[in-house]
């Protein structure tokens, strides 16, 4: 091989070589660069999914609450549905905000 020869070789090797590389790392759907977005998604989706569990842990034990504790189901019955007592009355003393 001639001299010329060799170098051309060694370019197209060169162009080649750095092809293979570039769709190694962004190969669409299985390159290096998708990968990592995957993994960033699941590390996400699992912060979410600790997040979702403890939220679910927490009705459960308001529910337990609810159903075994009668006190504490007529705090939230007057708290946050406003019922009354039988034979009970609220007088509401509150200022009304006027309405220009």
């Amino acid at each position: 091989m001639s001299p010329l020869q060799r170098k051309r070789l060694l370019r197209i090797s060169c162009t080649i070589i750095v092809c293979v590389l570039l769709w190694v790392v962004f190969a669409p759907g299985r390159g290096l660069y998708h990968l990592r977005q995957q993994k960033k998604h699941i590390a996400m989706l699992n912060a979410e999914r600790q997040m979702l569990t403890q939220q679910n842990d927490e009705i459960t034990k308001d529910i337990e609450r609810l159903r075994n504790d009668q006190e504490y189901l007529e705090q939230v019955a007057r708290e946050e549905h406003g019922m009354l007592r039988e034979n009970e009355i609220v007088f509401d003393f509150s200022r009304k905000k006027k309405e220009e």
